[in-house]
């Protein structure tokens, strides 16, 4: 049984788009007089943030969707196999996704933002042609120009290397496990399968380091000064779960579409107890991350928290309780996770905290005290779940969405009744 990408769910698909085109607008219009603090902190530079931040947060979904595609293979589970053409699809997306955050580097690197300020050649420059001190300099970001570049200017070299060396090997794996899914499919046997598992057992030793390296490159250097050890695993647990309720909210619309019948309610239950599960991987990082922080106490380490608990306070604690508290009060019980209402409704709600959350590790650091989450960023944010989900649901329609002479497909089919 097959998919067919409807005239009707194009349309939602575009209604979104134009939706988020449409409050992008307003948002411009209603803070047309709005006080930015610098030329550094104007409008320029809030909508590269925000493309940033929404380019991270749809490439985090996929990429989020390509690991719990991996762990499936490493682990040889039977239980995600009758909806594994959701995950194939969700990870269409992850090249475009890798195109807008290369598109975002690439022009930093040019000076058309101001994002990273490890990019300004002058603060690696000690002193000046007339031998005075360059007050631009710091001391700091010179120590680490080796991270970032090549040599010891702002060329951005090293950065760049580590981005297209990992993303473009996450992308070679994500296109050959959507290709093998195919052959199988027409060749059957246990080849291709065998040549995924040790695909994927190479990938979860590459994204074990990758996915945190580039939380580090592309986020945490936002603020070049701070660093934290539990970031990488932080944003992770973030884009994991982003992935799960993304795979759920997909195959909750297919079934309303009298399609994927062989997905049973014992196999949402366990989609249902990931979204749980990982709610409380996030919270816990979150809490330590912040609980340390807070209790060392030590200045070079606080001073992101201490703008965000200034300026952003109302955003940061709302965000952590309801990603927190949300899935505690409506998930604990065993029968709420199979109720398909129930988990879209607090799926949708988590997914856009977790965009809030990305946010929140953004703004802050590249708009100062100057920087908002309102209208011209909810409407990006709608245009860019319009092209995800117009790229994801084209992808489904692309093949049969029940894999056939997968070696566990009939185990998965008759796991639950």
């Amino acid at each position: 049984m097959e998919y067919t990408f409807s005239s009707k769910a194009k349309r939602f698909t575009l209604l979104l788009v134009v939706a988020g085109i449409l409050l992008f607008g307003l948002g411009l219009a209603l803070d047309s007089n709005y006080q930015y603090a610098d030329e550094h902190s104007g409008l320029g530079q809030r909508l590269w943030a925000d493309l940033l931040g929404n380019g991270f947060f749809f490439f985090g979904v996929s990429f989020g969707a390509l690991f719990f595609l991996g762990l499936q293979y490493v682990t040889e589970s039977a239980y995600t196999i009758v909806y594994k053409r959701i995950l194939e699809a969700v990870i269409t997306w992850f090249p475009i996704g890798a195109g807008v955050l290369l598109f975002v580097i690439v022009a930093g690197l040019a000076h058309q933002h101001h994002l990273y300020h490890w990019m300004d050649p002058d603060v690696y420059v000690e002193k000046l042609e007339n031998g005075a001190l360059n007050p631009a300099y710091d001391s700091i970001i010179s120590h680490k120009a080796h991270y970032f570049n090549f040599g010891s200017s702002a060329d951005g070299g090293f950065l760049l290397l580590r981005f297209v060396g990992f993303v473009g090997a996450f992308i070679y794996v994500a296109m050959k496990f959507r290709k093998r899914s195919l052959q199988e499919d027409a060749e059957g046997g246990t080849k291709l399968h065998f040549k995924n598992i040790a695909m994927a057992a190479g990938f979860l030793v590459a994204f074990g380091y990758g996915s945190s390296v580039l939380a580090w490159d592309l986020i945490m250097s936002l603020d070049v000064h701070w660093f934290s050890t539990l970031f990488g695993w932080y944003v992770f647990s973030g884009i994991w779960i982003s992935g799960i309720i993304m795979t759920i909210c997909l195959l909750i619309y297919l079934q309303s579409q009298g399609l994927m019948s062989w997905v049973k309610k014992g196999h949402i239950h366990d989609l249902g107890k990931w979204m749980f599960a990982l709610s409380f991987l996030w919270t816990y990082l979150w809490f330590a991350q912040f609980m340390l922080i807070w209790y060392a106490d030590i200045p070079e380490e606080v001073a992101p928290y201490v703008a965000r608990l200034k300026d952003y306070k109302f955003e940061l604690f709302t965000m952590m309780l309801v990603n927190f508290a949300l899935p505690m009060l409506f998930l604990m019980d065993a029968d709420a996770k199979k109720k398909k209402g129930l988990l879209l409704v607090v799926g949708i709600i988590i997914f856009i905290s977790h965009w809030v959350d990305l946010q929140l590790l953004i703004i802050p650091s590249t708009m100062k005290e100057a920087g908002k989450i309102g209208l011209v960023e909810f409407g990006m944010f709608l245009m860019f779940l319009g092209a995800f989900l117009f790229v994801v649901l084209k992808a489904l329609a692309g093949r049969p969405l029940l894999v056939k002479n997968h070696p566990y497909l009939e185990e998965s089919k008759n796991l639950y009744h």
